[in-house]
């Protein structure tokens, strides 16, 4: 009887240490895979932050230089930013309605933005939207801004002409 348990006391000693080990070295794989993955976060990240800025767009036929004036005014009021340019990229604003009663309540338009920071340094946004509510019967300008999830890409100021 006391062989029967040593044996089965001895064959849970084992299965436990083998269970031991295999989840010590299934925790050290999955910390392992864990750096792997972050390292590999890291290259991508730093990859995007090399990748080249798109063509900076002509102004379309909605660009206006008294609205860019305006919004550059007031990116630049803040002080964080020493100067910016706006370009108006479309050819027409696309035009919102309520959904209900088709009344016209605002219109949209893509734009870029460059701006030059303090330090210096110079950021192309490509994503950028204005937007302009419609009152009565004209658009309030200047709009207001809604940024996209791309990404901004740092420039020379002079490729940006800044």
């Amino acid at each position: 009887m006391k062989s029967e348990r040593a044996r089965h006391h001895a064959s849970l000693v084992i299965a436990v240490a083998s269970t031991a080990l295999f989840a010590t070295g299934c925790f050290g794989l999955n910390a392992a895979a864990g750096a792997a993955d972050a390292e590999e976060r890291e290259a991508q990240k730093a990859q995007q932050e090399k990748k080249e800025a798109p063509p900076i767009p002509a102004p379309g036929k909605v660009h206006d230089e008294a609205l860019a004036k305006q919004l550059v005014d007031k990116m630049t009021s803040k002080g964080t930013i020493t100067d910016a340019k706006v370009i108006f990229s479309d050819d027409e604003w696309r035009i919102e309605r309520n959904e209900n009663s088709g009344v016209v309540t605002g219109r949209v338009t893509n734009a870029t933005v460059i701006y030059k920071k303090k330090d210096g340094k110079c950021t192309q946004d490509p994503s950028s939207v204005l937007r302009q509510q419609f009152v009565g019967n004209d658009f309030v300008g200047p709009g207001e801004w809604a940024l996209m999830m791309t990404d901004k890409y740092e420039i020379s100021c002079e490729k940006g002409g800044l």
